[in-house]
Protein backbone atom coordinates (compact mmCIF):
# COMPACT_ATOMS: atom_id res chain seq x y z
CA UNK A 1 0.00 0.00 0.00
CA UNK A 2 1.30 3.44 -0.87
CA UNK A 3 1.78 6.15 1.75
CA UNK A 4 0.03 9.45 1.02
CA UNK A 5 1.75 12.68 2.03
CA UNK A 6 -0.31 15.89 1.91
CA UNK A 7 2.07 18.49 0.43
CA UNK A 8 1.91 21.64 2.56
CA UNK A 9 -1.38 20.22 3.81
CA UNK A 10 -4.22 19.71 1.34
CA UNK A 11 -2.83 22.60 -0.67
CA UNK A 12 -4.96 21.94 -3.73
CA UNK A 13 -8.06 22.82 -1.73
CA UNK A 14 -6.81 25.39 0.80
CA UNK A 15 -3.91 27.87 1.06
CA UNK A 16 -0.63 25.97 1.38
CA UNK A 17 1.03 25.72 4.78
CA UNK A 18 -1.96 27.16 6.63
CA UNK A 19 -4.01 25.73 9.44
CA UNK A 20 -6.92 25.39 7.01
CA UNK A 21 -4.87 23.13 4.74
CA UNK A 22 -3.61 21.08 7.67
CA UNK A 23 -7.11 20.63 9.11
CA UNK A 24 -8.37 19.35 5.75
CA UNK A 25 -5.55 16.79 5.71
CA UNK A 26 -6.27 15.70 9.26
CA UNK A 27 -9.91 15.12 8.33
CA UNK A 28 -8.91 12.39 5.86
CA UNK A 29 -7.86 9.24 7.77
CA UNK A 30 -6.04 7.74 4.77
CA UNK A 31 -3.53 10.60 4.70
CA UNK A 32 -0.55 9.21 6.61
CA UNK A 33 1.74 12.25 6.65
CA UNK A 34 1.50 16.03 6.35
CA UNK A 35 4.48 17.82 4.82
CA UNK A 36 5.28 21.41 5.77
CA UNK A 37 8.09 23.96 5.54
CA UNK A 38 9.81 25.96 8.28
CA UNK A 39 11.76 29.23 8.34
CA UNK A 40 12.83 31.41 11.25
CA UNK A 41 11.36 34.82 11.96
CA UNK A 42 13.70 37.71 12.76
CA UNK A 43 13.22 36.99 16.46
CA UNK A 44 14.06 33.29 15.99
CA UNK A 45 10.62 31.66 16.01
CA UNK A 46 10.06 28.67 13.66
CA UNK A 47 7.24 29.66 11.29
CA UNK A 48 5.48 27.59 8.65
CA UNK A 49 5.73 28.93 5.10
CA UNK A 50 7.42 27.63 1.95
CA UNK A 51 9.10 30.51 0.16
CA UNK A 52 11.96 32.58 1.53
CA UNK A 53 9.83 35.63 0.73
CA UNK A 54 6.27 36.60 1.57
CA UNK A 55 5.23 37.84 -1.85
CA UNK A 56 3.72 34.75 -3.53
CA UNK A 57 1.42 33.48 -0.79
CA UNK A 58 0.72 36.41 1.54
CA UNK A 59 -0.18 40.10 1.53
CA UNK A 60 3.36 40.94 2.61
CA UNK A 61 6.58 41.52 0.69
CA UNK A 62 10.22 40.80 1.37
CA UNK A 63 12.17 38.12 3.20
CA UNK A 64 10.70 36.05 6.02
CA UNK A 65 13.78 36.65 8.14
CA UNK A 66 13.27 40.43 7.98
CA UNK A 67 10.13 40.29 10.15
CA UNK A 68 9.41 39.39 13.77
CA UNK A 69 6.72 36.82 14.48
CA UNK A 70 4.30 39.57 15.55
CA UNK A 71 4.88 41.37 12.24
CA UNK A 72 4.49 38.19 10.20
CA UNK A 73 1.17 37.46 11.90
CA UNK A 74 -0.25 40.70 10.49
CA UNK A 75 -0.14 39.40 6.93
CA UNK A 76 -3.05 37.69 5.18
CA UNK A 77 -1.89 34.19 4.18
CA UNK A 78 -5.12 33.04 2.56
CA UNK A 79 -6.73 35.56 0.20
CA UNK A 80 -4.36 34.90 -2.69
CA UNK A 81 -5.73 31.37 -2.77
CA UNK A 82 -9.39 32.37 -2.36
CA UNK A 83 -11.21 35.26 -0.62
CA UNK A 84 -12.89 32.95 1.90
CA UNK A 85 -9.48 32.19 3.44
CA UNK A 86 -8.69 35.82 4.29
CA UNK A 87 -8.49 35.03 8.00
CA UNK A 88 -5.57 32.62 7.58
CA UNK A 89 -2.22 33.72 9.01
CA UNK A 90 1.27 32.26 8.88
CA UNK A 91 1.27 29.48 11.52
CA UNK A 92 4.05 28.78 13.97
CA UNK A 93 5.54 25.31 14.05
CA UNK A 94 4.44 25.09 17.67
CA UNK A 95 0.81 25.50 16.61
CA UNK A 96 1.06 22.82 13.94
CA UNK A 97 2.72 20.36 16.30
CA UNK A 98 -0.05 20.90 18.82
CA UNK A 99 -2.70 20.41 16.13
CA UNK A 100 -1.22 17.20 14.71
CA UNK A 101 0.01 15.45 17.85
CA UNK A 102 -1.41 11.95 18.07
CA UNK A 103 -3.34 12.41 14.84
CA UNK A 104 -0.88 12.41 11.93
CA UNK A 105 2.84 12.21 11.30
CA UNK A 106 4.64 15.30 10.03
CA UNK A 107 7.47 15.75 7.56
CA UNK A 108 9.07 19.08 8.47
CA UNK A 109 11.34 20.54 5.81
CA UNK A 110 13.92 23.02 7.06
CA UNK A 111 14.36 25.75 4.45
CA UNK A 112 18.03 26.62 4.38
CA UNK A 113 20.09 28.65 1.92
CA UNK A 114 23.59 28.03 3.17
CA UNK A 115 23.56 28.81 6.89
CA UNK A 116 21.03 31.65 6.81
CA UNK A 117 19.10 30.31 9.82
CA UNK A 118 21.81 29.57 12.33
CA UNK A 119 20.42 27.38 15.09
CA UNK A 120 17.22 26.40 13.28
CA UNK A 121 17.88 22.72 13.98
CA UNK A 122 18.12 23.28 17.74
CA UNK A 123 14.99 25.44 17.81
CA UNK A 124 12.88 23.00 15.80
CA UNK A 125 14.09 19.95 17.70
CA UNK A 126 13.45 21.68 21.02
CA UNK A 127 9.81 22.20 20.03
CA UNK A 128 9.47 18.57 18.91
CA UNK A 129 10.91 17.42 22.24
CA UNK A 130 8.61 19.73 24.21
CA UNK A 131 5.61 18.14 22.50
CA UNK A 132 7.04 14.63 22.94
CA UNK A 133 6.73 14.02 19.20
CA UNK A 134 10.12 12.50 18.38
CA UNK A 135 8.36 9.45 16.92
CA UNK A 136 5.78 11.50 15.01
CA UNK A 137 8.06 13.91 13.12
CA UNK A 138 10.64 13.53 10.37
CA UNK A 139 13.04 16.37 9.61
CA UNK A 140 14.21 16.83 6.02
CA UNK A 141 16.04 19.35 3.88
CA UNK A 142 17.84 19.98 0.61
CA UNK A 143 20.61 21.23 2.91
CA UNK A 144 22.24 17.96 3.89
CA UNK A 145 24.66 19.58 6.34
CA UNK A 146 21.58 20.73 8.25
CA UNK A 147 20.34 17.15 8.45
CA UNK A 148 23.70 15.97 9.72
CA UNK A 149 23.48 18.58 12.49
CA UNK A 150 19.91 17.58 13.32
CA UNK A 151 20.86 13.91 13.58
CA UNK A 152 23.74 14.77 15.91
CA UNK A 153 21.46 16.88 18.15
CA UNK A 154 18.81 14.17 18.56
CA UNK A 155 19.35 10.84 16.76
CA UNK A 156 15.90 9.66 17.87
CA UNK A 157 14.24 12.01 15.36
CA UNK A 158 14.44 10.54 11.82
CA UNK A 159 16.06 12.73 9.19
CA UNK A 160 15.74 12.75 5.42
CA UNK A 161 17.61 14.06 2.40
CA UNK A 162 15.71 15.77 -0.42
CA UNK A 163 16.97 15.67 -4.00
CA UNK A 164 16.10 17.34 -7.30
CA UNK A 165 18.03 15.04 -9.62
CA UNK A 166 19.55 11.59 -9.35
CA UNK A 167 22.38 11.60 -6.80
CA UNK A 168 25.57 9.60 -6.97
CA UNK A 169 27.06 7.81 -3.96
CA UNK A 170 23.67 8.03 -2.26
CA UNK A 171 24.40 5.27 0.25
CA UNK A 172 27.54 7.13 1.30
CA UNK A 173 25.62 10.39 1.71
CA UNK A 174 23.07 8.67 3.91
CA UNK A 175 25.76 7.14 6.11
CA UNK A 176 27.59 10.46 6.42
CA UNK A 177 24.52 12.45 7.44
CA UNK A 178 22.81 9.72 9.48
CA UNK A 179 19.66 10.11 7.38
CA UNK A 180 17.27 7.20 6.93
CA UNK A 181 14.82 8.73 4.46
CA UNK A 182 15.12 9.87 0.84
CA UNK A 183 12.67 12.16 -0.97
CA UNK A 184 13.21 12.67 -4.68
CA UNK A 185 11.50 14.30 -7.61
CA UNK A 186 9.47 11.57 -9.29
CA UNK A 187 11.14 12.10 -12.68
CA UNK A 188 14.46 10.73 -11.37
CA UNK A 189 13.23 7.56 -9.67
CA UNK A 190 14.27 4.22 -11.17
CA UNK A 191 13.61 0.61 -10.24
CA UNK A 192 17.32 0.11 -9.59
CA UNK A 193 17.41 3.01 -7.14
CA UNK A 194 14.22 1.92 -5.37
CA UNK A 195 15.58 -1.61 -4.97
CA UNK A 196 18.92 -0.30 -3.69
CA UNK A 197 17.24 1.87 -1.06
CA UNK A 198 14.94 -0.98 -0.01
CA UNK A 199 17.99 -3.20 0.45
CA UNK A 200 19.51 -0.59 2.75
CA UNK A 201 16.30 -0.22 4.75
CA UNK A 202 15.84 3.35 3.55
CA UNK A 203 12.33 4.84 3.36
CA UNK A 204 11.99 6.34 -0.12
CA UNK A 205 9.37 8.72 -1.49
CA UNK A 206 8.64 10.92 -4.48
CA UNK A 207 7.42 14.51 -4.82
CA UNK A 208 5.29 16.34 -5.95
CA UNK A 209 2.94 14.15 -7.99
CA UNK A 210 -0.38 15.66 -9.06
CA UNK A 211 -1.10 14.49 -12.62
CA UNK A 212 -3.45 11.46 -12.62
CA UNK A 213 -1.49 9.63 -15.33
CA UNK A 214 1.78 9.95 -13.40
CA UNK A 215 0.08 9.00 -10.14
CA UNK A 216 -1.34 5.86 -11.76
CA UNK A 217 2.07 4.89 -13.16
CA UNK A 218 3.89 5.33 -9.86
CA UNK A 219 1.21 3.43 -7.94
CA UNK A 220 1.40 0.62 -10.48
CA UNK A 221 5.21 0.43 -10.76
CA UNK A 222 6.11 1.18 -7.12
CA UNK A 223 3.19 -0.08 -5.00
CA UNK A 224 4.90 0.66 -1.67
CA UNK A 225 6.00 4.18 -2.57
CA UNK A 226 5.52 7.25 -0.41
CA UNK A 227 3.83 9.83 -2.64
CA UNK A 228 3.75 13.55 -1.85
CA UNK A 229 0.89 15.35 -3.58
CA UNK A 230 -1.13 18.53 -3.46
CA UNK A 231 -4.26 16.48 -4.23
CA UNK A 232 -4.47 13.46 -1.90
CA UNK A 233 -8.03 12.78 -3.05
CA UNK A 234 -6.75 11.92 -6.54
CA UNK A 235 -4.47 9.27 -5.11
CA UNK A 236 -7.29 7.88 -3.01
CA UNK A 237 -9.62 7.61 -5.99
CA UNK A 238 -6.99 5.72 -7.96
CA UNK A 239 -6.31 3.40 -5.04
CA UNK A 240 -10.02 2.84 -4.60
CA UNK A 241 -10.31 2.00 -8.31
CA UNK A 242 -12.33 4.98 -9.45
CA UNK A 243 -9.84 5.86 -12.20
CA UNK A 244 -9.54 9.62 -11.83
CA UNK A 245 -8.88 11.46 -15.10
CA UNK A 246 -8.71 15.12 -14.18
Amino acid sequence: MITIVAHRGCSGDAPENTMAAFKLALAEPDIAIIELDVHLSRDGVPVVIHDHTLDRTTSGTGMIRAYTLAELRQFDAGSKFAPEFAAEVIPTLDEVLELAKGRCKLHVELKMLGDEYEGIEEKVISLIQQHGMQEEVVLSSFNHDSMKRAHEIDPSIPTGLIFLGKPTLLAEQLRYTGASIVSMHYAFVTRELVDEMAGLGIDMGVWTVDEPEILERIIREYPGMRITTNYPERVLRIVWGDGVRG
